[in-house]
């Protein structure tokens, strides 16, 4: 965990997303002001050590964020979430929504409302764990960075991308394995019903060259009472590492 300033100040936390860590959002945190919080989630970061699978459910993971957040003497969070992350801060406002004065959901859903879409998308994640696991974590980084998802990325400066790179493959692939079988969109709870009766303020952020996420931010906007939708125009998934600055502006803004 990286934190910076005082926590009597304005509390921010950032979650990122999969095979991500708390470095994903410091140089967004490093421009805001407030006590800002950039949390490795559990089993992730360099370094991790491997972690019972239960232990990366969303239920799992929306306790330990409440019990973080008290330990640290935060009462209320402005909430930024990208993609996993997203789906996680989601969750964790659905739960606590009186800790959240303001959430920002980036490129994120709320899971996948029907019984066999769900069945399929759990296939297809246990079929990436086993791919990771049997392949190793060097040939699965190489496959994902060819994912359409992240199509965009290969625009960014040749040092950006090693050091997305790099990052991917400190992460503990048995970790990996077991976050894309325990927190994979096909086995989180399907959230959308709920959204209806979300009152926290909430920000969607997608990329404008991200058609898939465009797509379910307009249903997100929908159906969240208090919901507006950002897009940033030459970012992909990623937005607040395509377009960093326009992402900092954002939080800024209080949009």
């Amino acid at each position: 965990m990286t934190t910076w300033g005082q926590p009597q100040a304005q509390a921010w936390l950032f979650l990122h997303g999969f095979m991500g860590s708390a470095a994903d959002f410091a140089p967004i945190a490093a421009e805001l002001n407030g006590y800002r919080i950039c949390l490795d989630l559990i089993g992730f970061g360099p370094q991790a050590p491997t972690v019972p699978a239960r232990r990366l459910s969303m239920a799992a993971q929306i306790t330990d964020l409440t019990l973080i957040l008290a330990e640290l003497g935060v009462t209320q969070v402005k909430l930024v979430g990208y993609s996993m992350g997203g789906r996680l801060a989601l969750g964790f406002t659905l739960a606590q929504p009186q800790l959240v004065p303001h959430l920002y959901l980036e490129s994120s859903t709320a899971g996948l409302a029907g019984p066999q879409q769900r069945e399929q998308r759990q296939r297809h994640d246990h079929e990436l764990a086993v791919q990771l696991r049997t392949t190793g974590l060097p040939a699965f980084v190489a496959a994902w960075e060819q994912l359409p998802l992240f199509v965009s990325q290969r625009q960014m400066p040749p040092i950006q991308q090693h050091r997305m790179r790099q990052q991917r493959l400190q992460q503990n692939p048995e970790n990996l394995a077991a976050s894309l079988e325990q927190m994979g969109t096909g086995s989180q709870p399907n959230f959308w019903p709920l959204l209806p009766q979300m009152t926290t303020p909430t920000t969607l952020i997608v990329g404008g060259q991200d058609q898939k996420f465009y797509q379910i931010a307009q249903r997100l906007r929908r159906l969240i009472p208090k919901a507006k939708l950002v897009v940033l125009t030459d970012a992909g998934h990623n937005t607040h590492f395509e377009a960093p600055e326009q992402f900092i502006n954002l939080l800024k803004d209080g949009c």
